[in-house]
């Protein structure tokens, strides 16, 4: 799949696969999508990298990256960049795959209502309450600590297979 680049003036909304939060400055994101290969060396070592992700059946593991640009002049205050984007439909978010320099990363079990870190999330089974596995995490939220500056760029991604 190619890149897709949305800008949004004024008042900037940050938009992931659906899901919005707001920015106050000119922020621009680009999400890709990318299959992760395994390629075997001479040497029988397997290395990962990524592909573009035009052909993806069941099993495949791909990364979803968002990068961020402050397109605007005026710096985006510190904590206001927050990415939102849920675990895609048929697919399973992969153990501590998710990563953001300079952000916090919280996962939701309940389709994006309430957010804790991956070790304070718990689901009910069968009617206990256990905590919560990758498999359960249907949202990701990375809030960007630092200010964003003018033309600052950064990006976010976590991986996850195809069911």
């Amino acid at each position: 799949m190619s890149a897709k680049a949305m800008s949004l003036k004024f008042v900037a909304v940050l938009a992931c696969l659906g899901w919005i939060a707001p920015a106050f400055a000119d922020v621009r994101l680009t999400t890709t999508v990318q299959k992760m290969e395994r390629v075997a060396a001479p040497d029988g070592t397997v290395s990962s990298r990524l592909a573009p992700a035009e052909k993806v059946i069941p099993g495949d593991e791909v990364r979803y990256t968002i990068a961020f640009e402050n397109d605007g002049a005026k710096p985006v205050d510190a904590g206001t960049v927050v990415i939102t984007n849920p675990v895609p439909e048929n697919t399973q978010y992969i153990a501590d795959s998710a990563f953001g320099s300079g952000t916090s990363i919280q996962f939701s079990v309940d389709g994006g209502k309430t957010f804790h870190a991956a070790n304070e999330l718990t689901v009910v089974r069968d009617g206990v309450e256990t905590p919560a596995t990758p498999a359960d995490y249907t949202t990701i939220r990375w809030t960007f600590g630092p200010a964003l500056a003018p033309a600052q760029k950064s990006y976010v991604s976590f991986n996850a297979r195809l069911q």
